[in-house]
């Protein structure tokens, strides 16, 4: 579950919170959070270009994603090694199965 709250600081600043519940954040939800940063699409723009740029939104987004499994997969590799290293060679193969 994602809960999610807009609040603007005293300064003007809008901050949006977002939290999980008993949970992190999947690639999917991360890639989507780092898309609405990093690419707007108006909803004045021409249905044309509006289009081309939600099709390039979505490869960005797959992009994205992939490289994010890739990261957690390499960081769990760490991690096992060094389990493995220090003598826990049980944990490292529970963190493997995750």
């Amino acid at each position: 579950m994602i809960n999610g709250v807009q609040t603007t600081l005293n300064n003007g600043f809008k901050v949006d919170v977002h939290t999980t519940s008993n949970r992190g954040w999947t690639p999917e939800e991360l890639a989507d959070r780092a898309l609405e940063k990093l690419l707007h699409v108006s909803k004045d723009a021409d249905e044309q270009v509006k289009a081309q740029a939600l099709v390039f939104k979505e490869q960005i987004r797959q992009v994205l994603v992939f490289y994010m499994k890739e990261a957690i997969k390499s960081d769990r590799t760490t991690i096992c090694a060094e389990l493995q290293k220090q003598g826990h060679a049980e944990l490292a193969n529970i963190i493997r199965k995750l």
